[in-house]
């Protein structure tokens, strides 16, 4: 099956082991062609941390299970530890050989977060891309990403941090720290205002037309057993 447009999927707020099932649910099913080239927006449900795909937690399995309010979830995507819950996230996932994205890493994180910055720039926010994976505000970090490259796919997840994410455990597992747009501008951005922009950023930057969609039946199917046979298990998470 051949899509000629690109899909965009709001979510709203889920747990880490849903949030992320559903991108490994979405990146399958793309490289088989059942289902387009996607943009997801999304939130998360609360406090939960994500380790990177290569990240060694596994010492630490004790600490975090030991803190009944550290939710930690394990992504397929590189990079370090993020704090979420306070962000808004979002993920793309398109085959390598489309040509509307750049095929080596680097060029990709900047095409992607140039799509950030449109975004931003939309809710009056004037930021700037920081080589390889960040976007700065006022010198300060406020979004970062991540990537990994499966089956032919590319999945790009990315986070902008809006409010801060209050934790009573924050240095158990030590992590990337973003300021937030709240901090630094001094007002609150609406998650839905903020998505609404961040997809049409996405959308400028890209140069392709992304057309408001719904997960699939099998798309969900898939995400609930990934939920449930895969990332809702420590055995995933504290794999390494």
């Amino acid at each position: 099956m051949l899509f000629a447009e690109w899909r965009l999927v709001l979510t709203g707020p889920a747990d880490g082991y849903v949030n992320m099932a559903i991108d490994e649910a979405t990146l399958t099913l793309v490289a088989e062609h059942r289902v387009p080239p996607t943009v997801r927006i999304y939130s998360w449900d609360g406090p939960w941390y994500s380790v990177g795909y290569l990240q060694q937690i596994g010492a630490m399995r004790s600490d975090i299970m030991s803190h009944k309010d550290l939710k930690c979830v394990r992504r397929l995507t590189g990079g370090g530890t993020c704090l979420h819950g306070g962000d808004l996230s979002y993920s793309v996932v398109v085959s390598l050989s489309d040509t509307l994205l750049p095929g080596d890493v680097i060029s990709s994180y900047e095409r992607i977060s140039s799509g950030v910055i449109e975004g931003l720039r939309l809710l009056g926010i004037d930021s700037r891309y920081a080589p390889p994976v960040h976007v700065d505000l006022d010198n300060h970090a406020i979004a970062t990403a991540a990537q990994a490259r499966r089956q032919g796919i590319l999945l790009h997840q990315g986070t902008i941090a809006l409010t801060p994410c209050m934790v009573t455990c924050s240095d158990v597992l030590p992590r990337q720290r973003l300021s937030t747009i709240s901090e630094i501008v001094g007002g609150v951005v609406d998650f839905e205002a903020g998505a609404r922009a961040l997809g049409m950023g996405l959308m400028r930057a890209l140069g392709v037309d992304l057309s408001p969609g719904v997960l699939f039946a099998r798309e969900k199917r898939l995400a609930r057993q990934l939920w449930r046979e895969k990332y809702m298990l420590p055995e995933w998470t504290f794999a390494r």
